[in-house]
């Protein structure tokens, strides 16, 4: 394994560990304390956990749940994503549970949670959000239902912000409204659901879709690199400029947001003056790879 392997490797890692310990954070410090329901399989090791409590006054953590219900889908996703992308999940998973077993030194800021259910549903949002959002953005994930959400938007196109809001709904519905019989802990477990969707949306967009044109004097070759490195087709378009009337070649290709970075690095590499338009694609028809993000 090269340097260059090793950095790459490295650096995922530590977003796997950064990404976990902020999940983990915001499951703590914010929702917990304020009787809040988290996302995922943390949400519903919350309400197993309620429930057990509820039955036979046995507190047992949130972690421990959250490690055995992370089994079966960490199996699921070596079959259906990638080795690395579920490797990555399952250390994450692992960290997480650990970190909600005990590990996490109880703050509260000096504040009632359960008075400040609004303040604590936003930051908490806000803080699990940004968490997913950079694992997802990276290749990487916080384990749980993001490797179910992203084994269905590769193999069906399903948003994956579409899918977890729904369960995630599902589970403030349960929670809240039919466990705990609180009805307000509900409408901010929906608040907080919010907040992390369009704070993951904004980070995460791997299945959005985008078009470069590059316009370039070698051109030909960033179309050759990027059917090799990407596996994405190039279509070569003959264009003139109104100006110069000078004949040049643009690049047309279809990506997923999350190749636009590996794009432009092999653009800049082969001509550092070209000229690239990226601009969304709101739908396609027809054959469109759907890969799995590591």
């Amino acid at each position: 394994m090269n340097k260059k392997m090793l950095w790459n490797e490295g650096f995922h890692i530590g977003v796997v560990l950064f990404s976990a310990s902020l999940y983990a954070l915001g499951v703590m410090w914010f929702l917990t304390p304020a009787g809040l329901y988290a996302a995922g399989v943390t949400g519903i090791s919350q309400i197993i956990r309620q429930i057990i409590l509820n039955t036979t006054q046995v507190d047992l953590p949130i972690g421990l749940f959250n490690l055995l219900f992370n089994v079966p889908l960490f199996i699921y996703g070596l079959k259906k994503v990638s080795l690395r992308f579920s490797l990555y999940s399952m250390l994450s998973v692992v960290v997480q549970s650990l970190l909600m077993m005990g590990w996490i030194p109880t703050y509260t800021f000096n504040i009632d949670a359960m008075e400040n259910q609004l303040l604590f549903a936003l930051i908490g949002g806000l803080v699990t959000g940004l968490a997913n959002g950079v694992a997802l953005r990276f290749g990487t994930s916080t384990g749980g239902i993001d490797i179910l959400g992203q084994a269905l938007s590769i193999e069906k196109g399903i948003s994956i912000g579409i899918f977890t809001m729904i369960l995630n709904c599902l589970i403030a519905f349960i929670g809240g409204g039919l466990i705990a019989n609180a009805w307000e802990i509900s409408m901010y477990t929906f608040l907080r659901i919010i907040i992390s969707s369009l704070v993951i949306d904004k980070i995460h967009t791997a299945y959005n879709y985008v078009r470069l044109d590059i316009i370039s004097e070698n051109v030909q070759e960033i179309a050759d690199r990027l059917m090799k490195e990407l596996g994405r087709g190039v279509t070569l378009v003959s264009v003139e400029g109104a100006y110069t009337h000078h004949i040049k070649k643009d690049a047309f290709v279809v990506l997923t947001s999350y190749e636009i970075a590996k794009a432009k690095k092999i653009c800049l590499s082969v001509d550092p003056n070209v000229f690239v338009v990226i601009a969304p694609a709101k739908g396609l028809i027809g054959r469109f790879v759907r890969k799995t993000i590591i």
